[in-house]
Order: structure tokens, then sequence, then C-alpha cells
């Protein structure tokens, strides 16, 4: 199979503009003060930080934009769909993975609620479709988030044939559901999700390519950025040391204070369980007596 390169699906220029972008988003967003570190530092960490949870919302949207450039799929994002509740019961009944891709149930059936997959991607001419999460997977997903969402992806996989017919794509009979973990540490089973080296065989199209690309630029336009971000936080750190302050911060503590020199019964009452303020003595009335 001939694949296309990346100047013919999405160009580096068009991934760049979009990296630049986020960062710039970064920046000018509005952040909290953390009193102990000050503004500028409490800044630059934030916006950095920023930038790496964005990056997962980058590789979504590039995954999305390169998938549907390839001609081959159709590509919905953020799709809602409904958890009907006879998919619900086959999974809770614990049938194998296998028996379940094979279940197709009415997207308009009993529901108890309805969810938000990232991807949603159709090939009309094999009648085949996948849903998917997205997930930069730099390190794992707590299993309290993984477990819902792997049942909610296989649950939405059960109607996903019914819900996309509504919708005009009537001939899709194979059906998919999964996880997409670009770093590949999101502790989800490796027979669930797609990893960074298996995305390009997964979908038999370049994706990883466009995906590295976008991440390169990225990490250039935040370099780029930190130099005018970490200056202003020297520039601060030199103005806080330059301030004359009478307080010792720590150093050279006075005697009352160091609680290397504290007295034996503070280190008894630090360490003693909590206690109630005990009964109240009676009160003592005074007797007036004569003059």
């Amino acid at each position: 199979m001939e694949v296309e390169s990346l100047s013919e699906s999405i160009s580096e220029a068009a991934l760049a503009r979009s990296a630049r972008t986020l960062v710039a988003n970064a920046v000018a967003s509005a952040f909290n003060e953390d009193p102990v570190i000050g503004p500028d530092l409490s800044r630059a960490i934030s916006v950095v930080g920023s930038v790496v949870k964005r990056h997962g919302l980058l590789l979504q949207s590039t995954t999305a934009n390169a998938l549907a450039a390839s001609g081959r799929f159709d590509v919905l994002v953020d799709v809602a769909i409904p958890i009907v509740d006879a998919a619900s019961e086959l999974l809770l009944a614990r049938n194998a993975a296998e028996d379940l891709a094979r279940i197709n149930i009415r997207a308009d059936a009993s529901a108890e609620r309805i969810v938000t997959v990232d991807l949603v991607v159709v090939d009309q001419e094999v009648g085949w479709a996948g849903v998917y999460d997205f997930k930069r997977g730099n390190g794992p997903v707590d299993g309290r988030t993984r477990r819902p969402t792997e049942h909610d992806l296989r649950a939405a996989g059960m109607v996903l044939s019914s819900y996309l017919a509504k919708r005009g794509y009537r001939n899709v009979l194979r059906v998919t559901a999964g996880v997409i973990d670009y770093y590949g540490n999101t502790g989800f089973t490796k027979d669930f999700k797609i990893g960074r080296e298996e995305l390009d065989s997964h979908f038999e199209v370049p994706v990883r390519e466009t995906l590295d690309t976008v991440t390169s630029c990225l990490r250039k336009a935040l370099l780029a950025e930190l130099p005018h971000l970490f200056s202003t936080v020297i520039e601060g750190i030199i103005r806080e040391n330059a301030k004359k302050d009478e307080t010792t911060c720590g150093i050279g503590l006075m005697p009352d204070l160091d609680p290397l020199r504290a007295e034996a019964p503070v280190v008894h009452f630090a360490n003693a369980r909590p206690t109630g303020p005990g009964p109240r003595k009676p009160a003592v009335t005074a007797k007036i007596g004569a003059a």
C-alpha cells in the first residue's frame, strides 16, 4: 500500500502554527499566585504545566486531522454516545471481549446516561468504525478512572453501528473500541490500547510522523518562550534578595524559637494524644461574715 507523506497530508507549517498558538494561549492565561514561590515563578511553572496538559488535546486534534487528511476516513470528534442499559448489563456479566465485540445493540434502547468519546473513525468502504479515547500517556491513569473509561468505550462500541446508521453510515458492520495511548504509560491493558508505535499499522495510514512532528514543534515553541518567562523569575529573585529584611528566615533562630532547643515539655505536648478540657471544678461561693 502506498503511504502519504507528511507534506501531502498536513503541512509542517500548519503543525507549527498550531503549536505556537497553544503556547501563546497558555502564556495569555491567568494563573493563581502561590504565596511561597511568588508571582513570577508561579506564572512560569503554571505556563509550562499548562502546555504539557494541552499537549494531550493537541495530539487528539492532530490525530483527527491526520486521519481525515488521509482521505480514507470520516472522523467525528467529541461524540456523545448513549450507554444503553443492555450494554452495561452484558459488561457487568463479564462476558468475553471477543463475544461482546460481535454484539450490536440499538442506540435508541433504554440508556442510563450519555458519554462523550474523543474520536469516532469511520471507513465506509470496508464497513468499519472505531470509537476511541485519547490519552497522552506519559503517566498512569488511576484505576478508578481506567475501569469506567474501558466500560464506557466497550459499551459505546456495542451501539456504534446503530448510532452511525442514524447519521447516514448504514453499512458499518465491524466496530472496535480502545484507548490511543501515545506514550504508552496509562496502565490500560495491552489488548485495549494502541500505542504510538502501533498507530500506523492500526489505521493503515501514516499518523505517527504527524504526531511526532507536532510534538517537536510544540517543544520548540515552548523553548522559545522559556527565556522570557524565567528571566522574569531571575529578576524577581534578585529583587527579593536585595531587600533588607529584619527577619532571619531560619538562619540563626532566636533560642526560644529554635525547635532544636525547645524545652522537653513542648516535645511532650506535641507527641501527646489530643485531650479535652477535663471536668470543671465546682464554683466556690464566698461567705460574707459579719463585720
